[in-house]
């Protein structure tokens, strides 16, 4: 096991004992299979995370009292976004903060079932944590993690998502076709293959008539497969200037044929990766 799974498996261990509410601001009763529900950025220097996400996203940080290993809440102006926790950085990464996200499932135990038998790995079993749910960890065929939630909550609502919350996430793996056959047994996702603006093939996973996230070819001389979160934002230029003024890198700059130069992907100053996107100047554009 990695040091950064290592410390995700630590940092949920010590939450299971806290009574907090440590998950998402959700709809009591409610389920949303396929939704990513909550995000989490194991970092080892807390301390600039927040300073920088503070910065770029408005973000606000809440500590969680009486846990074992120092725990943070994300919230964001419409409520929670996910939580943020101290991990070393491994030796020769060359990154010390990653992003993580949980997909919403009724049954964290047949999902651990599932991935065992289609060639993934279980990281973290099925564990309940008071005031969250229960939650699991996973390695997908193509080596990406993710993990999955039951909220005792309920999920959040299907609400439009405003600036500052997570709007998409994408997918980068080495074999997005056998990827989105996967997913879609696990969390009932119907995958549509569709065409990005460049031409090359993506897919689409959604629910209950709700897109919920993509996967996309991991492009050559990348790291391994994984995860990326979006930040929905007003002004994709200004948050780059923002980032930049904070410490964090451009690691990929707006472009044509990237929702029409609405989109980028930024760094904070310890690597982690994180989108951004401006999605309603992009469809207000199209009408």
């Amino acid at each position: 096991m990695t040091r950064f799974l290592a410390a995700l498996v630590a940092a949920f261990a010590a939450l299971s004992a806290h009574a907090s509410a440590l998950g998402p601001d959700g709809e009591p009763g409610r389920v949303h299979p396929g939704k990513f529900t909550w995000f989490e950025l194991a970092t080892e220097d807390p301390v600039a995370a927040r300073a920088f996400y503070g910065t770029v996203f408005g973000w606000r940080f809440r500590d969680v009292p009486g846990t074992p290993t120092p725990y943070e809440i994300i919230e964001g102006k419409a409520g929670k976004v996910g939580g943020l926790f101290r991990r070393a950085r491994p030796a020769g990464a060359p990154v010390g903060a990653r992003w993580f996200g949980l997909i919403s499932v009724a049954n964290p135990a047949a999902t651990a079932d599932y991935v065992r038998a289609h060639g993934g790995e279980v990281i973290q079993p099925p564990s309940k944590v008071t005031g969250r749910g229960t939650h699991a960890v996973f390695r997908d065929p193509q080596g990406a993690v993710f993990g999955v939630l039951a909220a005792s909550d309920g999920d959040p609502p299907d609400d439009p998502v405003i600036d500052g919350e997570v709007f998409w996430m994408d997918l980068f793996t080495t074999a997005p076709g056998d990827a989105s056959r996967f997913y879609s047994g696990l969390a009932g996702y119907q995958a549509i293959e569709a065409r990005t603006e460049s031409g090359r093939s993506r897919w689409l996973l959604s629910t209950e008539d709700v897109a919920r996230a993509g996967i996309v070819a991991l492009p050559p001389g990348r790291n391994g497969p994984g995860w990326l979160p979006y930040v929905l934002v007003e002004d994709v230029g200004d948050t780059m200037k923002r980032a930049r003024a904070a410490g964090g890198k451009v690691l990929v700059e707006p472009r044509a044929d990237l929702l029409d130069r609405n989109l980028a992907v930024i760094a904070d100053p310890l690597g982690g990766a994180i989108g951004i996107v401006n999605w309603v100047t992009r469809v207000e554009a199209k009408r």
